[in-house]
């Protein structure tokens, strides 16, 4: 794993600044701690650094190819490249035995289609020096972050945020409706950044720059689940079979490693699934990792422990306490924008117990997006089923009679033709919640602007899916890449620790779209087709069990070691009520209302400010 960065100046004779180039690539030292490299073709300037993961004493980047004029930099793993390797072979002339030099020579054969062909986790940019023509581009999920600005003069990008703003003429301006869209769901998704002026590349996307200046954006890719009309219609078991093969293949392809490989293991069905799947190709011991909480209603470490047992693998578990808060300071100035996910903690603590043993890990995420195992996709599920056998003219009525029989109130909440993202969470600020947070000059800034609209026309884009489908589309667009992703590259990479997620390998979504989401999600599970594929490798403690999430004692460290810090919070009351701030503070410590998402949103981004508070133009 890596990170990259580069300069580009337009149509000039302006030479890029070696020193400059320098300050970004170490601001990235931390992705690559093994190797720098760096390329400089007169206004073009790459910068790298290197984890050594595959052919470790060769594949130094910048990489060229035959004639030295094209070159890349790339930060992620091709897990395709024996068979891309083997197709170009007779073409062309390989320097290495790694997997980014195909990416090469794809590009000299078919031009920007090269993505289409890469399996795997990516952000790079390739340099066409003859054509005079830069490519940058991030692969399907967006499990890689690659942020850019650019005016009519240049083009800089970077790994993370943080390199771009060694860049001292850059105006660090407040983005408003990004702030808007943080408070309402924890978040900035792509390509909005919390600084206007700078973005970062959508999932699947690829932008091609020229000579002149001009910018162009395409979409290669996304993750969109067919319509009901067009859905496997084989029996479950077929199709669970199927799904067998190809996730094995799966985690096949991320065992590629010149250096040991190890695995998240949380006791959950992911994650236990993902080591199920390793054991079958591995000989040695796998090591295994977790870590759990003092408070038991949000340990799962005795699960993890069993699971370990189960497949003899040599586990390795940490016990976080409310000291680990400490590290909230560090977390949120390496996060570069506000992050509000407090799973960041014990992520960053299982990335730094891992790293002390190996260099990669497998984990299980997107298992919940892919397959459906949030309580949303349950609750729509149940709500379409309902549909299926009560005509929508009669749930009024039937909202009516379930009143009155108390055994039949269980059903009433899906009794309703609202939209499907009417079951999503509401756990940070809604939009009346903003209004009173806001001052009135945040508000003007805002003028008018709601982050709920987005959201809106996102499943109006895909209203010809079920609900469902109309979920899961959501979580894979926005939750996914704004959220999980963000908090494990950054959390891994802080660590000098590579993590590969089976369950995000692009074939097997596109299996899995396939499938009637009633197979996805039953009536009472969620990935139901999962575990139906896994059965026979899942021991029956995880196979029966329901979904926890990884999360912290949140609430109540907040009414604890945290509650202090809410009557000294400077820098946010320049933008919202101080008084509505303390009136939630006071609600959530008495015990009145439950305010964690929303308190703790607000503490992370006081944090944040405060590391920008010289340079941040509100």
């Amino acid at each position: 794993m890596c990170g990259i960065c580069g300069i580009w100046y337009f149509n000039s004779d302006r030479d890029v600044d070696q020193s400059v180039l320098h300050a970004l690539t170490e601001q990235l030292a931390h992705r690559g701690p093994d190797e720098v490299g760096s390329h400089c073709d007169g206004g073009l300037g790459l910068g790298f650094r290197r984890l050594r993961i595959v052919d470790p004493q060769g594949s130094s980047q910048p990489l060229a190819n035959e004639s030295n004029s094209i070159w890349l930099v790339c930060n992620g793993e091709i897990y395709n490249y024996r068979e891309l390797r083997s197709e170009l072979l007779s073409q062309h002339h390989f320097r290495t035995k790694g997997d980014v030099e195909p990416i090469l020579h794809l590009y000299e054969e078919s031009g920007a289609r090269f993505v289409d062909k890469l399996r795997g986790m990516f952000a790079l940019a390739l340099w066409d020096s003859q054509a005079q023509h830069l490519t940058l581009a991030v692969d399907r999920f967006g499990k890689k972050p690659l942020y850019f600005l650019f005016d009519t003069e240049k083009i800089v990008f970077a790994s993370e945020l943080k390199s771009l703003l060694q860049l001292s003429q850059i105006r660090l301006q407040l983005d408003y409706e990004a702030l808007d869209e943080y408070l309402s769901c924890g978040y900035i998704t792509a390509p909005r950044t919390i600084f206007k002026g700078i973005r970062k590349l959508c999932p699947g996307q690829i932008v091609s720059a020229q000579r002149d200046g001009s910018i162009e954006f395409k979409t290669y890719w996304q993750p969109i689940f067919k319509e009901p009309s067009q859905w496997d219609k084989r029996p479950l078991r077929d199709i669970s079979a199927e799904l067998h093969n190809l996730l094995t293949e799966a985690v096949r392809l991320r065992l590629a490693s010149d250096i040991p490989v190890g695995a998240f293991l949380s006791g959950g069905v992911d994650s236990t699934a993902v080591v199920a799947l390793m054991r079958e190709h591995l000989c040695t011991p796998l090591k295994t990792f977790s870590v759990g909480f003092e408070d038991t209603r949000y340990d799962e470490t005795p699960y993890a422990r069993l699971s370990a047992s189960y497949y003899q693998s040599d586990h390795y578990s940490e016990v976080v306490s409310a000291s680990a808060l400490d590290l909230l300071p560090k977390l949120v100035r390496h996060f570069d924008e506000p992050f509000a996910d407090s799973s960041m903690i014990p992520t960053y603590l299982v990335a730094r117990l891992a790293r002390q043993h190996v260099s990669v890990v497998l984990s299980g995420d997107g298992g919940d997006e892919i397959f459906g195992g949030y309580h949303q996709h349950l609750y729509a599920r149940r709500q379409q089923y309902l549909r299926s056998i009560i005509p929508a003219s009669l749930f009024p009525l039937s909202t009516q009679l379930v009143t009155t029989v108390p055994v039949a109130l269980k059903i009433k909440p899906y009794l309703t033709n609202k939209p499907a993202y009417h079951w999503l969470s509401d756990g940070f600020f809604s939009a009346q919640q903003r209004a009173l947070l806001y001052r009135t000059e945040t508000r003007e800034f805002l003028a008018g602007y709601e982050s709920e609209q987005m959201k809106r026309d996102m499943f109006r884009h895909v209203s010809f899916l079920d609900d469902v489908s109309q979920l899961q589309y959501h979580d894979l667009m926005r939750y996914l890449p704004g959220d999980i992703l963000v908090k494990v590259d950054r959390t891994s990479m802080l660590n000098s620790l590579e993590i590969r997620c089976p369950f995000l390998d692009h074939k097997v979504f596109e299996f899995v779209a396939n499938i009637p989401s009633h197979h996805r999600v039953g009536l009472n599970t969620g990935k139901l087709v999962l575990k139906r594929a896994l059965k026979n490798i899942l021991p029956p403690f995880i196979y029966r069990r329901k979904k926890q999430g990884f999360s912290i004692p949140q609430g109540e460290w907040l009414r604890g070691k945290l509650n202090p810090l809410f009557s000294e919070l400077v820098y946010i009351t320049s933008l919202f009520n101080r008084d509505y701030v303390q009136q939630i503070a006071n609600e959530h410590h008495t015990g009145i209302a439950d305010h964690k998402d929303r308190l703790w949103a607000l503490l992370c981004l006081e944090l944040w400010m405060h590391e920008y508070a010289e340079r941040l133009e509100l």
